[in-house]
């Protein structure tokens, strides 16, 4: 019997190690900073808000398979205060940009969510 993938970590292990990690990366090297800079800017308050941005950042993460980045956009959503109908909604453009690939991720995604505690169900 194959065992189950781990399930996605607490938010609050996420944001740790997310943030340890980020460290290090800032202390190598001038090009990881400017990558930072790059990053905040592109999310940054603008002709779209926020919210928006993390929407798309969050389809974005599905359709790359970037795990990471997926719990950092739901985090982020969850920050926002976006809606969880429209974070399943985004959810469900990944879906059909990247296809039936995106279902493991997408599983994933919404057992992170349900841990947060806006976009959460209440199942957590």
């Amino acid at each position: 019997m194959t065992p189950s993938p781990s399930p996605s970590p607490s938010p609050e292990a996420f944001r740790r190690y997310r943030a340890d990690g980020n460290e290090r990366l800032r202390g190598s090297g001038p090009l990881f900073e400017s990558f930072f800079s790059l990053d905040g800017a592109a999310y940054a308050p603008g002709a779209l808000p926020v919210s928006v941005k993390e929407l798309l950042g969050l389809v974005v993460s599905v359709m790359k398979d970037c795990e990471e980045c997926v719990y950092h956009h739901l985090e982020r959503c969850d920050e926002e205060r976006v809606a969880r109908d429209q974070v399943l909604e985004a959810l469900q453009i990944a879906l059909v940009g990247g296809g039936s690939v995106t279902i493991p991720l997408l599983r994933r995604a919404v057992s992170h969510m349900e841990k947060l505690p806006n976009l959460g169900d209440g199942r957590a």
